[in-house]
């Protein structure tokens, strides 16, 4: 077997995974595979890493948000205005990300995990508190306008650290817009396609890809297959229970990233 035929069934799989769980929750697998990246890859750099990562959850957004457009559950007014709004963030994360190192990359990844976790830990998305105030009216227009404002800053956060900022993007769109959580899944996957790639857009023209192309590829296979898989799964799941284990593994992540800067 060949090297490049090794690392394909390596990463392949793994994209799968992270596509089929980035689509059923609306995070994109970016809070995912990052962690994953960090520990396969150690010598490469924030940049390198962040650049996989957004170019993966493109393909798995764009997969996704099909998927999800077939079955009607994209809010394309709050989806397109959120998305103007977040892309001069996505760029500005992806110039920012060239300015760390992975010894103050890696610990300050180990936190935002850390609080992720906690926070899911103790009030996943699906729990009868957040599902209680499901709507499908219209987002307010005072509300819209939190949800740009909300989705610039998720914007910078989420292309700085790679993830594509569904885990952070889908609980804002339910708790702070109100919005029912199968509309804000699918409408947080609409907004990560153009962010992601944005942000990917930006990390080529800095001739970042220059080594990540290959791990890129394949792993892109693999999330394309499983984003469809996630959109079926999400229409008989419930979530709560996923993301809670999802939750105490960003944590374990976490707590391993910050222990190996203290080593």
């Amino acid at each position: 077997m060949t090297p490049e035929l090794q690392e394909f069934v390596r990463l392949a799989p793994l994209g799968l995974l992270v596509g089929a769980y980035g689509t059923l929750v609306g995070a994109g697998g970016g809070s995912v595979l990052v962690p994953i990246l960090l520990i396969l890859l150690p010598r490469e750099s924030p940049a390198t890493v962040t650049a996989i990562s957004l170019a993966v959850v493109f393909f798995n957004a764009y997969s996704g948000t099909i998927a999800y457009m077939r079955m009607g559950r994209v809010d394309y007014r709050a989806g397109v205005l959120f998305t103007l709004a977040g892309l001069p963030g996505a760029i500005l994360g992806a110039l920012l990300v060239h300015e760390i190192t992975r010894s103050l990359f890696d610990p300050i990844f180990g936190v935002v995990l850390l609080v992720i976790g906690g926070l899911l830990v103790a009030n996943p998305l699906g729990t009868p508190g957040v599902m209680e105030h499901d709507s499908d009216a219209p987002v307010s227009e005072r509300r819209m306008l939190l949800g740009s404002v909300g989705s610039a800053y998720i914007g910078v956060l989420s292309s700085l650290l790679g993830i594509g900022g569904g885990i952070i993007h889908v609980p804002f769109l339910i708790r702070a817009l109100r919005m029912p959580p199968h509309t804000a899944t699918a409408t947080s996957h609409f907004v990560l396609t153009f962010v992601a790639l944005t942000a990917t857009v930006t990390h080529v023209a800095l001739g970042e890809f220059e080594r990540g192309l290959p791990q890129t590829m394949y792993l892109a296979v693999g999330v394309m297959m499983g984003a469809p898989l996630g959109a079926a799964l999400s229409t008989r799941l419930h979530g709560s229970l996923i993301v809670r284990l999802l939750a105490l593994a960003l944590c374990l992540v976490g707590l391993r990233l910050l222990a190996r800067m203290l080593l």
